[in-house]
């Protein structure tokens, strides 16, 4: 078994069998001439899995809605950046004046953030 994570409307793991075949496309493919007149619906993305590997395997899920997965076994790591900071606004007779003081720091993370959990 393999555990994918799938991001899009909701966030949520799914554990499939290693000899299933995984697919990721529309909803409902564009055909013909009017293929961009589809609607956003039928165009978003649909993750499917299937029995076997073949094209005549049976389907098991379908989840629609998804904007992107991965296998949790893929070394992933994300640069994060974070920012902290003030923005102060003084005001004398001369006018407005706006003083920013932002920090920011950017590191790499070892692939805990993507899977939708909070970070300790």
């Amino acid at each position: 078994m393999k555990t994918i994570i799938v991001f899009g409307e909701k966030t949520f793991k799914i554990s499939v069998p290693d000899e299933s075949r995984v697919s990721f496309g529309p909803w409902s493919p564009p055909t013909g001439e009017g293929r961009y007149q589809a609607s956003e619906r039928a165009l978003s993305g649909t993750l499917r899995v299937y029995e076997g590997r073949s094209k005549e395997s049976s389907i098991l899920a379908v989840f629609s809605g998804v904007s992107g997965f991965r296998d949790t076994s893929l070394d992933f790591s994300e640069e994060v950046a974070r920012e902290e900071g003030a923005i102060i606004w003084k005001s004398d007779s001369k006018g407005y004046e706006r003083e920013e003081k932002v920090k920011r720091v950017a590191e790499w993370t070892d692939g805990l953030l993507p899977t939708g959990e909070e970070a300790e």
